[in-house]
Order: C-alpha cells, then sequence, then structure tokens
C-alpha cells in the first residue's frame, strides 16, 4: 500500500500544478511486453509514467514505474517505484533540489527501500546537444531487509522480513544527455545515496529515436547495486535491460531545459 500513497501524493501534485494557466508541462507513458512459448513460457512487462510541470522558477515532477516477469508460472521479477521531486532555479548554473523516493523489489533482499533528499545543483555544460548536471545532498534512508529462501526450480518460498531500519545519507547524483539529432538521443542518470551499513546507486542508461511527433522507440539498462544486501541468495546488483514504445506530449511552452530534474527521479526523460 505504500506505494499507491505516492501515486495519490503525485497525482494531487499533479492536479494542484494544472490549475496555474501560464506554465510548461510534459509527460510520458511507456510499455513494454515480451510473451514467449515453446519449451519454457516466458511473461515479461514493463510500464513507466511520468509528468513534471514548470511554475515560475520551480518545476514539480513524479513518476511511477513496474518490471515483471515469469517463466513457466514462476515469478522472477517483481519491482515497483514512485518518485516524487522539485526544483528550483536559483540562478542560470545553479539549483535547490529535493525529493522522495520508494522501491518496492521482491527479489533484492529489501522488502522496500524509500528516502527524501535535499541539497544543491549544478549545471555544468548546457549546449544544443548536450547537458551535465550534478547533484550532491543529503537525506534519509529507510529500508527493511527480509532473507529470501528459494527451491531447486529458483521460486522464492519464503521471506523472512527483518526490523526496519533507517539512516542518514550523503546523495550524489550526475545526469548527461546527448542529442545526435532531433530525433535520437541518448540520456544517463546516476544516483547514489551512501550511509553507514549501505551504499545504494542506481543507472539509468536510455537510447530513444523518436518515430512519430509522440512517438518514440526506447532501449534502457538499469543497473542497481546494494553494497550491503540482505543474507541469503540475493545478488549485489540487478540489471533490468527494456525495449519500449513511448507515448510523450508536452505543452507549447516546454520545460525549460535549465532547470534538471533531480536524480532520485532517474529514468525520468521527459519531451
Amino acid at each position: 500500500m505504500r506505494m499507491w500513497r505516492w501515486v495519490a501524493l503525485s497525482a494531487a501534485l499533479m492536479v494542484c500544478a494544472e490549475a496555474q494557466a501560464q506554465s510548461a508541462w510534459a509527460s510520458y507513458g511507456s510499455l513494454g511486453v515480451i510473451l514467449s512459448r515453446g519449451i519454457t513460457n516466458t511473461d515479461s512487462g514493463n510500464m513507466k509514467l511520468a509528468a513534471a510541470r514548470e511554475l515560475g522558477r520551480w518545476i514539480y515532477s513524479a513518476g511511477v514505474s513496474g518490471n515483471y516477469a515469469s517463466t513457466n508460472g514462476i515469478s522472477t521479477t517483481e519491482d515497483e517505484r514512485a518518485r516524487l521531486g522539485v526544483t528550483l532555479t536559483l540562478s542560470k548554473r545553479s539549483f535547490w533540489f529535493g525529493g522522495a523516493r520508494y522501491d518496492r523489489n521482491r527479489f533484492d533482499g529489501f522488502a522496500y527501500q524509500e528516502s527524501a533528499a535535499s541539497g544543491m545543483g549544478r549545471v555544468l555544460v548546457e549546449s544544443k546537444w548536450n547537458k551535465f548536471s550534478t547533484e550532491l545532498g543529503a537525506g534519509y534512508l529507510r529500508e527493511r531487509p527480509e532473507a529470501l529462501k528459494y527451491n531447486a526450480f529458483g521460486e522464492v518460498i519464503s521471506r523472512e522480513p527483518e526490523a526496519a531500519m533507517g539512516e542518514p545519507v550523503v546523495h550524489l547524483g550526475a545526469q548527461f544527455s546527448h542529442e545526435f539529432s532531433p530525433n535520437a538521443k541518448v540520456s544517463n542518470a546516476m544516483l547514489i545515496e551512501s550511509g553507514a551499513t549501505n551504499t545504494m546507486s542506481i543507472d539509468d542508461l536510455s537510447v530513444q529515436v523518436k518515430v512519430h511527433k509522440h512517438l518514440s522507440l526506447s532501449f534502457g539498462v538499469d543497473v542497481t547495486n546494494n553494497t550491503n544486501p540482505p543474507p541469503g541468495e540475493v545478488r549485489h546488483t540487478l540489471t533490468m535491460t527494456t525495449m519500449n514504445l513511448i507515448y510523450s506530449f508536452s505543452s507549447s511552452k516546454k520545460v525549460s531545459a535549465a532547470h534538471p530534474l533531480p536524480t532520485l527521479l532517474q529514468g525520468l526523460d521527459l519531451p
């Protein structure tokens, strides 16, 4: 239920922003599905919804995503994420950011991970084809580890949740994008939250090719690493590769490129 609280808050944020007539906005939805039948039956799918609205020097943003997969009826991937973010332009190159995230991955050894952070950012490169910005801040991470046990078929047969714990973290972020042409671009966002007991990092690489005014094809690689995952048969690094069809739309006045979205919303690459 935690994720849906984030979704409800995201919707409320967008409704409040809608009341402002003179503003820029952008949003998109992506979907990818694979169904395989033969010696093994494999089903997988992923979706993402994201939106942002610019009000003067402020940008409010929100996004939700999910990844699911199963083989012969055995679930192998259940990953749900929700994000909220806000940025305030302080000068042509500097900005303040704040954001929160909630992650629930049924196979990474954590029942959930959630955090909130705030700090300062700086746009280091801003040209017609290239953009690069960095962030430094502080926040608080709360997570609940759980020990997973598998049977011989790779199915999780038991989950032993532990007590939730929290700790202050250092927030580091970086975002880079390069446009090969008006219809093709590559972007990468990295988020690192480092605490005394665990360092969590997420790197999201995406290549998009526009095939229509509102439609694009996207190839993405998402890598998540925890330096100290819970005990059990859990890997430190999880990798997700996706191929999606994206439908995006925006107002005639686009969200300003001088307002980087917080890296807490990594992968939220708006038009």
